[in-house]
C-alpha cells in the first residue's frame, strides 16, 4: 500500500489545541462530544460487531507484535466516545537503515458514515499527554511522520472495519533502543478544524 506524508504544520496543531475544549479528549460541553448514551443492550450489540472485526484484522498482521481491544477496553471506548476507533496494532522491530512495519485497526461502531478519517504515524512520548495538539507536536525528528490514507481520507460505513500498513524508516546510525511509536485517529475536513477520534502506541526496539 502507498505511504502517503501529510505534514502537521504547528498552525494546525496550535489551532487544534485552542480548541480542545470542543473537539479534544476532554471535551465536556463540545456539541460533537454530545452524543445519544448507548443503553447495555446498545453497548452489547456493538461490542460484539467489533470482536468480530478484530477477528478479521488480525489475521492480516506480519509484525512480531501484536495487541488488540479486549472486551472490557471496547466497552470503555464505547462509553467514553461513540465515533470510530483504534481496534487492533501489529507491528515489527528493525535494524538501523531498515523499516518498521505498522499495522493499524480502525473500527465504526455507529450508525452512521464517517469520512475524512486519516491516521498519523510518528515516534515519540507524548502517550500520557491528554491534549491533542501538545501530543501531536511531542516528536522524535530523527524519523519521519507518515499520514494514511491519501486526499480526502478514508470513509467508514456502520459497523465497518479497515487496515492501514505503514512503514516506517529507521535512520542509519539510530541508536540501538525502544522507541515509542505513536498513532492518532483523527478526521480532518478540507475546509474545517480537524477533529481528535482516538489514539494508539506501539514500542519497537531497534536492534
Amino acid at each position: 500500500m502507498q505511504v502517503c506524508y501529510r505534514v502537521m504544520v504547528p498552525e494546525f496543531i496550535r489551532e487544534m489545541s485552542a480548541h480542545m475544549k470542543e473537539y479534544g479528549p476532554m471535551a465536556k460541553k463540545s456539541k460533537l462530544a454530545k452524543k445519544p448514551k448507548l443503553t447495555p443492550a446498545q453497548i452489547k450489540d456493538r461490542v460484539k460487531k467489533i470482536q468480530e472485526i478484530i477477528e478479521q484484522q488480525k489475521r492480516e498482521n506480519k509484525g512480531e507484535h501484536f495487541v488488540s481491544l479486549t472486551r472490557e477496553e471496547i466497552e470503555e471506548k464505547l462509553k467514553r466516545a461513540n465515533s470510530p476507533i483504534i481496534t487492533v496494532q501489529g507491528w515489527s522491530d528493525a535494524n538501523p537503515g531498515g523499516n518498521v512495519y505498522y499495522l493499524v485497526g480502525i473500527a465504526n461502531p455507529d450508525p452512521t458514515l464517517w469520512d475524512n478519517l486519516f491516521v498519523h504515524v510518528w515516534v515519540g512520548s507524548g502517550n500520557v499527554d491528554p491534549v491533542a495538539g501538545t501530543f501531536l507536536m511531542n516528536v522524535d525528528t530523527h524519523f519521519s511522520r507518515l499520514t494514511q490514507p491519501g486526499p480526502f481520507g478514508l470513509g467508514l460505513g456502520p459497523g465497518e472495519g479497515k487496515l492501514l500498513t505503514f512503514y516506517l524508516n529507521v535512520p542509519t546510525g539510530t541508536e540501538k533502543t525502544n522507541y515509542m511509536g505513536q498513532s492518532c485517529l483523527m478526521r480532518l475536513p478540507n475546509n474545517h478544524i480537524g477533529q481528535y477520534l482516538d489514539r494508539g502506541l506501539f514500542v519497537f526496539v531497534v536492534h
